[in-house]
C-alpha cells in the first residue's frame, strides 16, 4: 500500500521554548522564580532550543550526496553535458587532388563567440564530384532526385534489386590513392526510425535485406566486391556509406567527368514497404560539438592545503579562441606529485564518500573549474611546486544546447588545431540540423528521472505491457500490437499456460495520394521484416517473467471481397466509383481503419450494416445502397445480413469490390 511521506521536522523553536518553560517550575521545585528572557538560564534554554531546531531541520533534509548514493544503488548517476551531432559536407577550397580531412579536424561556424567548433569523427578523402546519377534495375532516376521526387530502391513485392550510383569526377583517381569516401543516403522513413547520426539511433537492429557492394573495373568490365561501412542498416534508415578507395577505376576513360560506379545488390528483401531515396550527397562526415584541449595550469605557489582549484578558463592554451565549458566525462587529470610519480586522478560526481587517500576530483562545468578534496574526503594534490607542467588537464570543450543548430549553414571553416600546422583550407555546410546537445543534469533532475524510471512499464505482466513494449521498440516502427494470451504457434487451438504470442503491425505510409498511386509502393497489408520481429522479440525477452514463453509474429490478414448493390438514376461516374473503393479500403485498413481511424480492431467482425453506412456517406444523393455482401476468404455464399466474425488476433485485407448498379425506381407522388 502507499505510504505517507515521512516528516521528521515536526517541532519549531517556539514550540520547544514553550514546552521547556512549562517544565521549569516542577523540575526546579519552584526555586527558579524568574522566567523572563533577561534571566541567563532562560537565555541558555532558548539557545539550546535553537540548536535543537537546527538539528531537526538538518535531519529532515536529503543532501545531494545521499541522493547520488541512492542513484548509484539504482545504477544511475547525473548525466554529463552531451555534444550535439551534425553531418558536414566538406569542400576543398584549395582544389587539391583528393585531399584527406583527418578525424579530429575542428571546423568553426561563422563568427560565433565563443566559437561553435565541431570536430570530425572520422577520416574522409574528398572527391571532386561534379555529377551524381542513380539507377534502379537499369532505369535512370537522376531527374527524379533532381526534382526532389522519392526514388523507390526496389519494386514492391520484389526480393532483389540492383542499384547503381555513378559519380562523375572532374579528374581521375590516381592508382596510389587510398582512404575512404562517403555517400549520405537520405531515405523516407517513419519518425520512429532515427537516422544513423541521430542520438536516438539504434545500432543493433538486424537489417531487412542483404546488401552487397561492388565497383566496376576496366578493361574487362568485371566487378570487384568490397566491404562498406553501411550506416543505413540495410536501407532501413538514413545513413552514411563509408566506402574504401582501393583499385577503383573509371567506367570510361572519356571525360571529364570521369564516371566511377558503385553497385548495390539487394537480396533477400523483406521491407514492409520499398525504401525510397530522397537525396545522395558525397563528401559527408559526422561531427560533434566538441574541441580537444590540453592545458598545463599554473601551479607555482600551491600549498598542500584544501582550497586549490584549477581554472581552465584562466589556463593558457594553444589557441586564442574562447572556449565552451568542459564536458565532464571527457576530463582527465594527470598530476606529477612530490615523489616524482605521475598519477591520473579520477573525475567523480561527488566527494562525500571518498577516502583520504583517493585521487579524485570534481569538474564544475559552469565555472570551468576542477576541484579537489580536503584531505578527509579525497586526497590533497601535493606537488613539487617548481614548474607549471606538474598538472596536465585534457578535455573536450563544448556540449550543451548551443550546438543544436539549424541545417544548411554554409559558413563552416576548418581551423588549425596546432598554430604551427598549415592552413587546412577546408569549408563545409551542415546538411542536417545539429541535435542531441544537452546541458549537465542537476541532482534534482536526476532524482526525478530515476523516480520516473522506477515507474516504467518494462516487465511483461499484463496484456497491455506486452503491447506497449512491442509498440515502443526502438529502432523499428511498430504501429500496433496485439497480445494473444495463452496462444502458442505450435498449438493454435489450445490455450497454453504461460505462452503469449504478440502480433505486430509495422508502420506504412497512409497518405491519400500515395494510396491512389499504384506505382508508389503503397502496402495495403503491411508485414514486418525479420529484423523488426527479432528486435521486438529481444525487447520482450528482456522483460519476460520466469516460466513464460513469448512469440512475436506478423499480423494475420483475412481476405475480404465485397459485392455492392446500388440503386441510382444513372451509371456511377468512374471518379465516384474510385471514391467508394477508397473509402471501403480505408475503413477496413489495419492502420487507419475502424470507426476511430486508429486501425481496424483486432478480431473486429465485418458488419454489412457498417459497410453500408460508409458507402452511403460517399454516395450521398447520387444513389442508394441496397445490399452489401461479404465474402471472407472466398466463402460461398457471401453474407449480407449477419456479422462475419474473425478470430481475435486477425485483421482484414480488402481484395476486391464489385459494384452492381441498377436503375432507381421513380418515387410515386400525388393524392389517391
Amino acid at each position: 500500500m502507499a505510504l505517507e511521506t515521512i516528516q521528521l521536522d515536526t517541532l519549531n523553536w517556539e514550540q520547544m521554548v514553550t514546552a521547556i518553560r512549562t517544565r521549569i517550575v516542577p523540575d526546579s521545585r519552584a526555586k527558579w522564580t524568574l522566567h523572563a528572557p533577561v534571566d541567563p538560564g532562560v537565555t541558555l534554554l532558548e539557545l539550546f532550543a535553537w540548536l535543537l531546531d537546527q538539528r531537526i531541520y538538518w535531519m529532515d533534509q536529503v543532501p545531494d550526496s545521499l541522493v547520488l548514493s541512492i542513484l548509484a544503488l539504482l545504477g544511475e548517476t547525473t548525466k554529463p553535458a552531451l555534444p550535439a551531432i551534425t553531418l558536414l559536407q566538406l569542400k576543398d577550397e584549395a582544389q587539391r587532388s583528393f585531399p584527406t580531412a583527418a578525424a579530429g579536424l575542428p571546423l568553426r561556424l561563422g563568427d560565433s563567440n565563443p566559437p561553435l567548433i565541431f570536430t570530425l569523427d572520422q577520416d574522409l578523402t574528398l572527391l571532386p564530384v561534379q555529377t551524381i546519377s542513380v539507377s534502379v534495375d537499369g532505369k535512370d532516376h537522376s531527374n527524379d532526385l533532381a526534382q526532389l521526387r522519392p526514388v523507390p530502391l526496389i519494386a514492391s513485392g520484389r526480393k532483389t534489386a540492383q542499384v547503381t550510383i555513378a559519380l562523375g569526377l572532374t579528374e581521375k583517381i590516381p592508382a596510389a590513392t587510398t582512404g575512404t569516401l562517403s555517400l549520405m543516403l537520405e531515405l523516407a522513413t517513419p519518425a520512429a526510425i532515427a537516422a544513423q547520426w541521430s542520438p536516438q539511433a539504434v545500432a543493433d537492429v538486424p537489417p531487412p535485406a542483404t546488401l552487397a557492394f561492388s565497383y566496376g573495373s576496366v578493361p574487362n568490365g568485371t566487378k570487384t566486391a568490397f566491404k562498406v561501412d553501411d550506416g543505413t542498416a540495410g536501407l532501413r534508415r538514413s545513413g552514411v556509406l563509408r566506402i574504401p578507395i582501393t583499385d577503383w577505376q573509371a567506367a570510361s576513360s572519356a571525360g571529364p567527368p570521369y564516371v566511377y560506379v558503385v553497385s548495390l545488390q539487394i537480396a533477400g528483401a523483406g521491407y514492409t514497404e520499398p525504401p525510397s531515396l530522397l537525396r545522395v550527397l558525397p563528401n559527408v562526415v559526422s561531427a560533434q560539438h566538441r574541441w580537444a584541449r590540453t592545458k598545463h595550469p599554473v601551479t607555482k605557489g600551491w600549498l598542500p592545503l584544501p582550497g586549490n582549484v584549477i581554472s581552465l578558463a584562466a589556463a593558457s592554451g594553444s589557441s586564442s579562441y574562447m572556449e565552451f565549458p568542459p564536458i565532464e566525462n571527457s576530463v582527465t587529470v594527470k598530476i606529477t606529485e612530490r615523489d616524482g610519480a605521475t598519477n591520473e586522478w579520477k573525475v567523480v560526481p561527488d566527494l562525500s564518500f571518498a577516502e583520504p587517500s583517493d585521487r579524485v576530483c570534481l569538474v564544475d562545468r559552469v565555472k570551468s573549474e576542477i576541484r579537489f578534496g580536503d584531505g578527509l574526503t579525497g586526497r590533497l594534490p601535493v606537488l613539487v611546486g617548481k614548474q607549471d607542467s606538474e598538472i596536465e588537464v585534457a578535455y573536450q570543450a563544448g556540449g550543451g544546447l548551443a550546438g543544436n543548430i539549424g541545417e544548411n549553414l554554409p559558413l563552416w571553416v576548418a581551423i588549425k588545431a596546432d598554430p604551427a600546422a598549415p592552413d587546412p583550407k577546408i569549408s563545409a555546410v551542415n546538411v542536417v540540423s545539429g541535435e542531441g546537445g544537452q546541458e549537465s543534469e542537476s541532482v534534482a533532475a536526476a532524482r526525478k528521472r530515476a523516480q520516473a524510471a522506477i515507474n516504467d512499464r518494462n516487465r511483461t505482466v499484463t496484456k497491455d505491457d506486452y503491447e506497449n513494449l512491442a509498440q515502443t521498440t526502438p529502432g523499428v516502427a511498430i504501429k500496433r500490437a496485439y497480445a494473444a494470451i495463452g496462444r502458442h504457434p505450435d498449438f493454435p487451438c489450445t490455450a497454453i499456460q504461460g505462452a503469449v504470442t504478440v502480433f505486430v503491425v509495422p508502420y506504412a505510409r497512409r497518405d491519400e495520394d500515395i494510396a491512389n498511386d499504384e506505382t508508389s509502393g503503397f502496402v495495403s497489408a503491411p508485414q514486418p521484416d525479420d529484423g523488426a520481429l527479432q528486435a521486438v522479440q529481444n525487447r520482450l525477452a528482456a522483460g519476460r517473467l520466469i516460466g513464460s514463453q513469448i512469440f512475436v509474429e506478423g499480423p494475420v490478414y483475412r481476405s475480404v471481397r465485397l459485392s455492392l448493390q446500388i440503386a441510382a438514376d444513372s451509371q456511377l461516374a468512374p471518379v465516384l466509383q474510385q471514391r467508394i473503393v477508397a473509402s471501403l479500403g480505408s475503413f477496413l485498413d489495419p492502420l487507419v481503419g475502424g470507426d476511430g481511424h486508429t486501425g481496424w480492431p483486432f478480431g473486429g467482425p465485418v458488419r454489412p450494416s457498417a459497410l453500408t453506412r460508409e458507402v452511403q456517406n460517399v454516395l450521398v444523393k447520387a444513389g442508394t445502397v441496397l445490399q452489401v455482401s461479404v465474402s471472407l476468404d472466398g466463402m460461398d455464399p457471401p453474407e449480407s445480413c449477419k456479422d462475419v466474425p474473425i478470430r481475435p488476433h486477425e485483421l482484414l485485407k480488402l481484395d476486391a469490390v464489385e459494384l452492381h448498379v441498377q436503375r432507381r425506381a421513380a418515387a410515386g407522388g400525388g393524392l389517391r
